[in-house]
């Protein structure tokens, strides 16, 4: 049997991170992936809601933004003190959540 690429590519990736991280790999990809279910189905209402409230005088942007920022700064602390397969796996999670998939 030929070995396909993709194999050889999984185990190559297997080999740099420790062998324990695929745990974490395949919870983070279920955390991240339904994150991302959770994040479509909450968002688009939200966002719905937030531009009557600034369409009717009643909401800030620019509070928004520095909520959004100080969201993000938190996410990317949290990713960067995971470990590594967690990471991966919450982005690959998310990711394939997003699109539907």
């Amino acid at each position: 049997m030929t070995e396909l690429p993709i194999l050889s590519l999984l185990e190559r990736l297997g080999h740099e991170v420790m062998a324990g991280s695929w745990v974490h790999l395949v919870l983070g990809f279920l955390l991240g992936y339904a994150l991302a279910r959770l994040v479509l189905a909450v968002v688009p209402p939200l966002a719905l809601l937030y531009a009557l409230a600034w369409a009717m005088g009643r909401a800030d942007p620019g509070t928004l933004a520095g909520l959004l920022e100080g969201l993000g700064r938190g996410v990317w602390a949290l990713l960067a003190g995971a470990p590594l397969g967690l990471s991966l796996g919450l982005f690959g999670g998310f990711l394939s959540g997003v699109s539907d998939r």
